[in-house]
């Protein structure tokens, strides 16, 4: 089960919905490479093949979504059909402070950051509320994609394992923090 408290248009959702179900990545989509003459047609026809026949059907993975913003919401259910993944992704409309995960879930989320949509003083309650919410679970791991350099210090906890990185232009650090160790990477 993994569950986004601020999933937004669903992408972290569909993207570990579709690892969980080996779709592979860019399935539907075309190549400018698929017109190269060096490389047969029957080549990229068996390849996309043998990738759809890896697909698994019946997984057992769940994927919940929530946001404050029903809008955002009916981007994220469209994205999940588009993407195939809907039968396995479900949003829901609901503030963080009422986000209430299930036992032995990864939380994985990339939470506003206060760049375009909220002042510094809303991300703090966010980031608090956010913090809160986590900690009242016994078994649970989060992951967190933020440019907040004092994420640790709102969400009330050091992280586990934390990973430098950019979102476009923006330097961001994922925070891990593990409850305990998830069964399986997403």
């Amino acid at each position: 089960v993994v569950q986004d408290p601020f999933c937004g248009s669903g992408t972290l959702l569909i993207e570990a919905a579709q690892k969980a179900l080996n779709i592979a990545p860019g399935l539907k989509r075309k190549f400018a490479a698929e017109q190269y003459a060096f490389i047969p047609k029957e080549v990229w026809a068996e390849e996309r093949q043998k990738a759809k026949d890896a697909i698994i059907k019946d997984a057992d993975f769940r994927a919940y979504g929530f946001d404050i913003d029903p809008l955002v919401l009916e981007i994220a259910k469209k994205n999940a059909e588009k993407a195939g993944v809907a039968k396995y992704v479900k949003f829901f409309e609901a503030d963080v402070k009422k986000f209430s995960p299930e036992e032995n879930t990864v939380v994985i989320t990339n939470p506003p950051y206060g760049e375009r949509l909220a002042d510094r003083k809303q991300i703090e309650v966010l980031y608090r509320d956010y913090g809160k919410m986590v900690a009242s679970l016994d078994k649970w791991c989060a992951y967190t994609l933020t440019s907040v350099t004092d994420f640790e210090r709102l969400f009330g906890k050091r992280a586990d394992k934390k990973r430098k990185l950019y979102n476009g232009k923006l330097e961001c650090t994922v925070f891990a923090h593990l409850s305990e160790p998830p069964k399986k990477q997403v």
